[in-house]
């Protein structure tokens, strides 16, 4: 608590500091750290509470209520509390066209959807024992994802409009390396909290650092020149100064964007390509606690603290791959990979005994699905263009949300079918459950191996020409929206062709 108090101290001193200058140099568009503060500080905040969710909760109520918590409850579990994770797609449109144009294009929707966090989190306080409040659980945290998604939706757009295209694969890597360490940070230490003072511990825990997050985007700008806040001194900078837009023109230049065949190509990837990552967190989570006797703090311990280093290497690596060896490369070691381990974690039910290879599977999958998120957002980033780049930016991300929610799902049929099969087969008690587990998770491998093949079809070259023929066309350009492009280069390693023009 004393290092939360200082920190808080020091934020306060530099937000006193800088209020005292409304025409601050304090901006991210001319500072890189300041964008690296500031988006890393964002996408901390957002894995907190997705740590919590995903693993800290799932896990405790199948430790302390295992007879009520089997894979179809907490696979419908995590599906909805990802469920507001899709309502981005809504998000991104209502952002786009409007906004308090004074304080930038996304600073205020980010400010207001922090503040809605913290408050929906309030509403927990006083549920006491959760078997009995699963459903207002539910509900609440529905709410805070909506705004937990709001807040997503912002921080996406404005790493679309003000990253050069010579940060963007490294800054994605900061970018997710600082969410999975608030994931999984958060995972670890809620463990801790919630089996020492219940919800309402966790609740206070979480909203203290979201006030202290919500500091940076108060202190730093988008540009400088701009407010602070709506009845501060300022004017709107950049190439377009209007508050808003014409949401048909943000829908139909998004859907203008889409029809690209690299573009689709890309959605249907995107669409499949989590169905087996999602399949394998819900039940590795009742597997390893329920089967091999695992409690839920030392489930969380693996899957946060044990894998934190790993999962941050992973992404910066990723992120450092993907701009020099290219980012269909990186979505390759990072998806195929997974396929690879859970293939042969299936393959060795007789390890599942052994510590040391239960471990392994969990620091595996967790960092090669870091890899893996990486070069997607990247390539996400690297192809979104017209200007309504970031909607287009967005319709990825919410499709990916689909895509995990569905993968959550799908784990407790999953789980049925192949129960049923080790009953038809003549198996029983422990035996059939293990051998379920087993088909279980190399199903989920296997099915993440189809989609790899449609990133053959994804070339970066197509969006560049389309943008190049928008130009040509002479269509509105607003570097508020539209993605960079790559310098020039002889050779772009997403294309796999030398001699394509940029």
């Amino acid at each position: 608590m004393e290092s939360v108090a200082g920190s808080f101290m020091l934020l306060c001193r530099a937000a006193r500091a800088q209020l005292t200058s409304e025409h601050s140099p304090v901006a991210l568009s001319n500072n890189r750290s300041h964008r690296i503060i500031t988006f890393c500080a964002l996408y901390f905040a957002q894995g907190i509470p997705w740590g919590f969710m995903l693993l800290t909760l799932p896990s405790y109520l199948i430790d302390k209520y295992g007879d009520h918590f089997g894979d179809d409850e907490i696979g419908r579990l995590k599906a909805i509390i990802l469920i507001p994770w899709s309502f981005k797609l809504i998000w991104a449109p209502i952002m786009d066209s409007f906004t308090i144009r004074s304080m930038g294009r996304r600073r205020a929707w980010i400010i207001g959807a922090e503040l809605m966090m913290a408050l929906t989190l309030l509403g927990l306080i006083g549920l006491g024992d959760l078997s009995d409040q699963l459903t207002a659980l539910l509900y609440m945290y529905f709410l805070h994802n909506c705004f937990a998604s709001l807040q997503d939706v912002c921080t996406d757009a404005m790493a679309v409009d003000l990253l050069p295209a010579n940060e963007q694969g490294q800054m994605n890597g900061m970018m997710w390396g600082s969410k999975l360490v608030g994931k999984a940070g958060g995972a670890w230490a809620l463990s801790y909290v919630i089996n020492w003072g219940g919800i309402e511990a966790c609740v206070a825990v979480q909203i203290a650092l979201l006030v202290i997050v919500m500091a940076v985007p108060l202190i730093i700008l988008e540009r400088p020149g701009e407010r602070r806040l709506p009845w501060s001194a300022g004017e709107p900078q950049g190439t377009h100064l209007a508050g808003s837009r014409d949401p048909v023109i943000t829908l139909t230049e998004t859907l203008r964007a889409i029809g690209l065949p690299t573009l689709s190509i890309f959605i249907v990837f995107t669409l499949v390509k989590l169905f087996g990552t999602g399949i394998n967190e819900v039940v590795v989570n009742t597997l390893y606690i329920k089967q091999l006797g695992w409690s839920d703090i030392e489930f969380t311990t693996a899957s946060g603290l044990y894998t934190l280093g790993l999962v941050i290497a992973g992404a910066f690596v990723g992120g450092m791959f993907a701009d020099r060896y290219g980012r269909r490369l990186v979505l390759c070691i990072g998806y195929g990979g997974f396929s690879a381990v859970a293939i042969v974690f299936a393959l060795c039910p007789h390890l599942w005994g052994e510590r040391w290879f239960t471990l392994s599977y969990v620091l595996s999958y967790e960092m090669l699905s870091a890899v893996g998120s990486v070069g997607f957002l990247s390539m996400a980033m690297r192809i979104s263009w017209s200007t309504a780049a970031a909607t287009v930016f967005t319709v990825y991300m919410t499709l990916s949300n689909v895509s995990h929610v569905v993968g959550n799902w799908l784990a407790g049929p999953v789980r049925s079918v192949t129960s049923d099969y080790a009953a038809s087969i003549g198996l029983a008690g422990t035996e059939a459950e293990l051998y379920s587990y087993q088909l279980t998770i190399g199903f989920a491998g296997l099915i993440s191996l189809p989609a790899l093949l449609l990133l053959l079809r994804v070339r970066t070259a197509e969006v560049d020409a389309a943008k190049a023929g928008q130009a040509d066309a002479g269509f509105e350009t607003n570097p508020g929206e539209m993605v960079d492009v790559d310098p020039p280069r002889d050779h772009d390693h997403d294309d796999g062709e030398t001699g394509s023009t940029r």
